[in-house]
């Protein structure tokens, strides 16, 4: 039986554009796939689907074949700039980087830093990560990576953060077994909300001897970093799929 993805009602307080479980502007007609067509690396999405009707499925996608070669994929939410994903696809030519940005802006910053690094293991798209995630069949992705999601941190709008037990669920669910979940933020609030989500979080155990590190020798310093986290510091969470948890 083909997979599909089922759309949901959308809460009334959650915006489509900060992940979370609002679908209903993103999803097309009953049975139906949405298309990419990539001409390069990029892909602006938004034009292409923001007008999609609610409430039916879509056949979940193989992001392979967008690639010149099928290798292990890696996906990561919210590129920025594009640095981190340029960094890492050239270390790693031996497997493939996909990647999403919704900030339309930020997203032609990535584009054109992907362009010039000339290389052919990157797609990113343009559009809300949450449904390209769903997207994703179950147990495909070598890693999945959160560099600094926005952390929201007027007390009225903490429910727009991205990263609640069941988005942490839906990225866990899409890793293989031995895959990697990373997350970083440099707000200690946001730091202890993930921490309590975790407890809630399905398949996966931490690489650390506690929920989160503040040893950032092994990781790549961002732009972001650099500027705003480098003097207080950050917090990983590096999460490994635990093997026949699904």
């Amino acid at each position: 039986m083909e997979e599909c993805v089922t759309a949901k009602k959308p809460p009334v307080l959650m915006t489509w554009w900060q992940g979370g479980e609002r679908y209903a502007d993103n999803i097309s007609e009953n049975g139906k796939e949405l298309l990419f067509p990539f001409e390069g690396p990029a892909l602006y999405g938004a034009p292409l689907w923001e007008q999609l009707e609610p409430d039916v499925k879509l056949k979940q996608v193989d992001f392979g074949v967008f690639f010149d070669k099928k290798r292990p994929l890696n996906f990561e939410i919210g590129m920025g700039n594009g640095e981190f994903i340029v960094k890492y696809a050239a270390g790693t030519p031996d497997e493939n980087w996909l990647g999403v940005e919704v900030f339309r802006k930020v997203f032609a910053k990535a584009e054109s830093r992907a362009v010039r690094s000339g290389l052919k293991n990157i797609r990113m798209i343009q559009f809300d990560a949450a449904l390209i995630l769903r997207l994703i069949p179950d147990g495909t992705l070598n890693s999945v990576y959160v560099n600094f999601p926005d952390p929201w941190p007027k007390s009225g709008h903490k429910r727009r953060r991205l990263l609640k037990t069941h988005f942490i669920n839906l990225m866990a669910s899409k890793l293989r077994p031995g895959g990697i979940l990373q997350m970083v933020t440099d707000h200690d609030d946001y730091a202890e909300e993930i921490c309590e989500n975790l407890k809630g979080a399905e398949g996966i155990k931490s690489l650390f001897g506690s929920p989160y590190s503040r040893d950032t020798e092994n990781c790549f310093h961002t732009k972001y970093y650099r500027k705003f986290a480098e003097k207080a510091g950050a917090y990983f969470f590096r999460y490994e799929k635990i093997s026949g948890a699904d």
